[in-house]
């Protein structure tokens, strides 16, 4: 495949900090004999992005990292790899080091997030594509379709609907407006250089993916859910396993 967009400088991030406590060194443990970073980097690779950078504070993530293809040629600040440490943070220490390290500033960046596995790589084109043709957009979201009739619990342990339920019991999941979830992969006009908490303005586009591009691993339920499939159900998974 060749360039993605002709004249546009496309980089893809994979943001890999260490130090998670819901899955001990999460982002490199091994699924099906390759750490869970390196399909991130498959991804990126199979996307054709002009450059693939892994942001990690770790030596030694920079190092897996660079063995499966992606360049690390900065490591993290502490206060971009910090427990509380937000997307806007890590923006921001990535664009601080391009203008240190004399790295051209790209039009868009791919937020690879390695907990996501799965993905759909004809999504990221089409996103790009439609960036390139609506310029009122400010960026764009790939997202899934998420269970809609959610409830709260109230002080009492009371069961308060989320939604409109109009006193029933029982609603159709079809009678319910659809909800999305996002978060696993964002495609960001960076060329404005914004780390500000509104990073990806106020007119982001969503564009719906397969369900199973949604499975996020947060903790071991989810990791084992995730291994599952990679291992036994190849078949389920294959176009978006990279």
């Amino acid at each position: 495949m060749g360039k993605i967009i002709k004249d546009k400088l496309i980089y893809a991030i994979i943001p890999a900090r260490s130090g998670s406590k819901g899955v001990i060194d999460k982002n490199i443990r091994s699924i099906d004999g390759k750490p869970l970073l390196s399909y991130a980097i498959a991804f990126a690779k199979a996307i054709n992005a002009d450059r693939i950078i892994c942001s990690t504070d770790s030596p030694d993530y920079a190092k897996i990292a660079e063995f499966y293809g992606a360049q690390v040629p900065f490591l993290r600040s502490r206060k971009a790899a910090s427990d509380s440490a937000m997307e806007g943070d890590i923006l921001e220490d990535l664009y601080a080091n391009f203008e240190k390290m004399k790295i051209s500033q790209p039009d868009y960046i791919i937020w690879l997030r390695p907990t996501f596995v799965f993905r759909d790589k004809v999504s990221i084109l089409n996103c790009l594509e439609v960036l390139e043709k609506d310029q009122t957009l400010s960026s764009a979201r790939t997202v899934c379709e998420a269970e809609s009739r959610l409830y709260s619990l109230n002080i009492d342990k009371l069961l308060i609907p989320n939604f409109e339920d109009s006193g029933k019991s029982m609603i159709r999941r079809q009678d319910v407006e659809s909800k999305f979830k996002v978060y696993s992969t964002d495609i960001i006009r960076s060329n404005t250089k914004d780390f500000s908490n509104t990073f990806l303005g106020n007119k982001v586009f969503g564009y719906e993916i397969d369900k199973i591009c949604g499975l996020d691993i947060d903790d071991e339920i989810d990791f084992k859910i995730v291994e599952l499939l990679v291992k036994y159900e190849k078949s389920l998974i294959n176009q978006y396993l990279y």
